[in-house]
């Protein structure tokens, strides 16, 4: 019993009204928590309005800074960390208010996320750039046009920037490349086109 108080965040649950998409992703403190020792935590994340959203999460399970990790919700999620501190912020991704909200419990479970990128390639411009985040495993691109995955392909640099390999999108593993050491992603496409690349994450 006393362990389990030790253990006890200052703040396990909240929740907020996440104002409209307004052309970038406005995160909003959602919980700000801490103990006076580390232990596994569920975090629960959700829309009560049913719309997508993503949250950002900081946490540490000794003294100073600790890992931070972004992570795109659909509808709700659940994410397993070793925390004595905990921040949650929270940005909306619907054109509408979006209510959230979190819950923290004191538990462990294996638990698997995904991280969501989106752009535009122009006609005829360059390259896009796509950020590797925080815990990634593996990528996968899709298109707005589909017709274009024949023309479009992954290519991914090394921390070097040594071009590795270039992955043609319509020949893709279902469950994505592998992200490895790469430091750079790029999508290069033949023509106009909308983009996602959605990453899977060991989170």
């Amino acid at each position: 019993m006393e362990a389990a108080r030790a253990c006890r965040l200052s703040s396990t649950s909240d929740g907020r009204d996440l104002p409209a998409w307004s052309g970038q992703v406005a995160l909003q403190s959602l919980l700000d928590a801490d103990s006076p020792a580390a232990a596994w935590r569920v975090v629960e994340a959700f829309s009560r309005t049913g719309l997508p959203f993503e949250i950002a999460l900081s946490w540490s399970s000794g003294g100073g800074t600790g890992a931070e990790a972004r992570v795109t919700v659909a509808r709700a999620t659940r994410v397993c960390v070793f925390a004595r501190s905990l921040r949650v912020r929270a940005g909306n991704l619907a054109d509408a208010v979006n209510r959230v909200g979190v819950t923290v419990s004191d538990a462990y479970a294996s638990t698997e996320n995904q991280w969501e990128a989106v752009g535009e390639i122009l006609d005829q411009g360059p390259a896009a750039p796509v950020e590797v985040p925080a815990f990634a495993r593996r990528v996968r691109v899709e298109l707005s046009d589909p017709t274009k995955l024949s023309t479009t392909s992954l290519r991914v640099l090394d921390g070097r920037g040594v071009l590795r390999p270039v992955v043609p999108a319509d020949e893709q593993p279902p469950e994505g490349v592998p992200v490895g050491g790469a430091r750079t992603l790029e999508i290069e496409a033949s023509g106009a086109t909308a983009w996602r690349a959605v990453f899977t994450l060991s989170l």
